[in-house]
């Protein structure tokens, strides 16, 4: 039995009955959220209204008939927001219900991203890890140097050591994304450097679509680990620079060592001084050699790699043979030496690549969640002017069904404009609908904060009613779906409540875990109870009449 055989299980009788006689059905898992201890929460606004009516769903809702009761095809969602989302709580909750337990199971992560790499938090639903320098472009920062997708974050490197690995089922405790197809978005300046799928320590080349910026790539066994190296055109000189990075933090770790020893020295004498000396600069340099694959900050961000590794660690360190009273070690003088004949290879251009996501996927029936999400996010940072490959990645998302998150950090201001509100809303939603025209959508309301108006001192922020009020005109206008978390969860000045329930931080404006969950909970309940509404109202089907065999004749 494949993993995706397990989709149906208990639910097949419940659906079979919904189908043929048509009552009420019940949440097929038996899902139950205990709302007794939060009574501020009015658990009857958990569901998904719809103001316009649900036509718009109809295609939704069909793709998920497919899945649910024929195990065919696969349903892709995309839930798109700012901080709520980029922390990936409330949405991987809302994911690892419908993977593992309705329908139950998974075609792929969607799309991911080395997000240490750029020195940001990491979804929480899997892991990170990057070695070498990688400078970081997203679409909150005042200046955007590079062009954007989806995602809306971007990375970018020369380094001849960078690599990064997405570690899919780190906080699973079984695996559920072990997958075989991988496509990564990003471009390369000259075409003089490529990725690779690193598997079992070989290199798998990825075949380029031009026309997408995309590499894609097929493991020879079923992975939930990927890691991504990149090869330069001329293997020569990326060893040589490699060499020289390396080299050169050895040579500033024996400075500072010598640095750092000063005190020793003068406070000791003969064998006893050097012997310290040698173990400083010993531990030292194996520190700064395994502190380059640690992501440590004050060594490998870009200015920290052009100040103190070239220029304070060689240029510093060798200036310091050059002084010394002492005699020069041989050995030391000819790396420096070397170093020094190297440098000039370093002023060159090297090779870069820029990293906009990578899509995990397979040809499995199931559900493909994808989260898109930048801390401090506005609806306008995934224009076209900042954004300007979000159409053509998400062509491969092609989503059904569309949940905005989007709003916080646009109301988060002392004059809201709602008008502005929903007219961003209206470039956003036709750049969606160019991919997919049949997407369904479904509008969270923000949730209630407060603003900080001075240290430790928050006060209620009024404009919660009217942002509510402009995400139910959107939800009219498009006839989509509207989940009104900023009444459910208790409306104006209810966010104080979360906090004191231990369900929201201290900021009045996130959830702590917590809280994240309960909401994906019910996020999950009223989006599925949605769902089996449209399977009670299902017409009962003929019972296929029996085939009368003919009487042989006599």
């Amino acid at each position: 039995m494949t993993r995706f055989s397990r989709i149906f299980g208990s639910i097949v009788g419940i659906l079979a009955t919904a189908l043929f006689a048509a009552p009420p059905v019940s949440n097929p898992t038996g899902y139950v959220i205990d709302f007794s201890k939060y009574e501020f929460i009015d658990s009857t606004l958990n569901l998904i209204q719809f103001p316009n009516g649900k036509d718009s769903f109809e295609p939704f809702y069909q793709k998920m008939d497919s899945l649910v009761f024929e195990n065919k095809g696969q349903v892709r969602i995309m839930h798109i927001g700012g901080s709520h989302i980029q922390a990936d709580v409330i949405s991987g909750r809302i994911r690892e219900h419908l993977v593992k337990e309705y329908p139950g199971s998974s075609a792929g992560r969607g799309f991911v991203f080395p997000y240490s790499a750029a020195r940001t938090n990491t979804p929480s639903s899997y892991g990170s890890q990057y070695k070498g320098v990688w400078d970081m472009s997203k679409n909150v920062l005042r200046e955007v140097k590079k062009p954007l997708g989806l995602l809306g974050i971007a990375v970018s490197t020369s380094d001849p050591r960078a690599e990064f690995s997405l570690l899919l089922d780190k906080y699973n405790s079984s695996p559920i994304y072990e997958e075989t197809k991988f496509r990564l978005f990003g471009y390369s300046d000259s075409n003089n450097v490529v990725p690779v799928l690193v598997v079992d320590s070989v290199d798998i080349k990825g075949v380029l679509d031009t026309a997408t910026q995309s590499y894609v790539f097929k493991s020879p066994r079923p992975i939930d680990t990927l890691t991504f190296a990149f090869r330069w055109a001329d293997t020569t000189l990326q060893a040589k620079v490699a060499q020289y990075i390396i080299d050169s933090l050895v040579q500033d770790s024996i400075y500072r060592a010598n640095l750092d020893t000063t005190e020793i020295d003068s406070t000791t004498t003969g064998k006893d001084s050097a012997a310290n000396k040698n173990a400083a600069v010993k531990e030292n340099a194996e520190a700064s050699a395994d502190s380059m694959f640690q992501g440590d900050c004050d060594i490998l961000d870009t200015a920290c790699l052009e100040r103190v590794e070239v220029q304070n660690g060689l240029m510093a360190a060798c200036a310091l043979l050059d002084t010394a009273k002492a005699p020069v070690d041989s050995a030391q003088k000819a790396v420096c030496d070397s170093l020094i004949e190297l440098s000039k290879t370093m002023s060159a251009v090297r090779p870069r690549f820029t990293l906009t996501g990578v899509l995990s996927e397979s040809d499995y029936p199931g559900i493909i969640y994808t989260n898109v999400g930048i801390n401090g996010a506005r609806v306008a940072h995934y224009f076209e002017d900042i954004c300007p490959l979000f159409e053509k990645e998400l062509a491969f998302v092609k989503p059904d069904l569309v949940i905005f998150a989007i709003g916080v950090n646009d109301a988060n201001v002392e004059k809201f404009d709602d008008k502005a509100f929903r007219a961003n809303y209206d470039t956003l939603i036709q750049r969606i609908k160019r991919v997919n025209p049949n997407a369904a959508f479904v509008f969270e309301t923000n949730n209630d904060m407060f603003r900080k108006v001075r240290k430790r001192r928050y006060v209620q922020h009024p404009v919660g009613e009217q942002a509510r009020k402009a995400f139910f005109k959107l939800a009219e206008k498009y006839k989509a779906g509207i989940w009104d978390k900023f009444s459910l969860m208790g409306g104006l000045g209810s966010m104080a409540k979360w906090e004191k329930a231990s369900l929201a931080k201290k900021d009045k404006v996130h959830f702590n875990q917590a809280g994240y969950h309960l909401l994906g909970d019910m996020f999950y309940k009223a989006l599925i109870d949605s769902y089996q509404e449209h399977i009670a109202n299902l017409p009962a089907l003929e019972p296929t009449p029996k085939k009368v065999e003919d009487k042989p004749k006599k």
